[in-house]
């Protein structure tokens, strides 16, 4: 393989794409954030170019074409006990918008499995955040869809900004406690 001019996707996350310093990320009127506890390491990388002009992931994954989409962020997460996260992430002024963040999310969770060919010691997450509107109809399908491709409790499509933490450690958040299913004998 020859010499290339063009950056490695880590290349432009690290140096174009990394917001440093930050564990907060506010867009369309909705922000994210995480403290990091003690033993964590938490990394946001602003990569849609509409807002970040600099990372240039889009035209590394897809060349010229502008009819992909792409995510806002992708969060990474590592702990002391060895558990790796890379989390896709969506802000929307309105959930209404759900069907589009769904396939933004996906699009570059895709590509990026394309390009980077990680080993299996990493999860994939997905995160959709809206700061105001009702959920939309369409919301069974998108959940239908992220779930094929993330898997059951490794994505969230109507989150708060004050959820995201919780959800990228896998706790539950703070104040809820599942239900527990009652089954009657008749």
């Amino acid at each position: 393989m020859g010499y290339s001019d063009k950056p490695s996707p880590i290349e432009l996350l690290l140096n174009h794409c990394l917001v440093s310093g930050e564990t907060s990320f506010s867009e369309s009127g909705t922000t994210i954030n995480v403290k990091p506890e003690i033993g964590e390491t938490i990394l946001f990388f602003s990569i849609d170019d509409q807002s970040n002009y600099k990372c240039g992931l889009r035209e590394l994954f897809w060349g010229t074409q502008e009819s992909e989409n792409i995510c806002d962020l992708i969060v990474f997460y590592a702990n002391k006990d060895g558990k790796r996260v890379f989390c896709f992430v969506e802000l929307k002024a309105n959930i209404s918008d759900l069907k589009k963040a769904t396939k933004q999310v996906i699009n570059t969770y895709n590509a990026f499995k394309k390009h980077l060919k990680l080993q299996n010691v990493y999860k994939f997450k997905a995160f959709i955040c809206a700061s105001r509107g009702s959920v939309p109809q369409e919301h069974q399908q998108c959940n239908n869809e992220l779930a094929k491709v993330f898997q059951k409790d490794n994505f969230k499509s109507n989150g708060t900004g004050k959820e995201f933490g919780d959800f990228l450690r896998e706790k539950q958040p703070k104040g809820r406690r599942r239900k527990k299913s009652r089954s009657r004998a008749r």
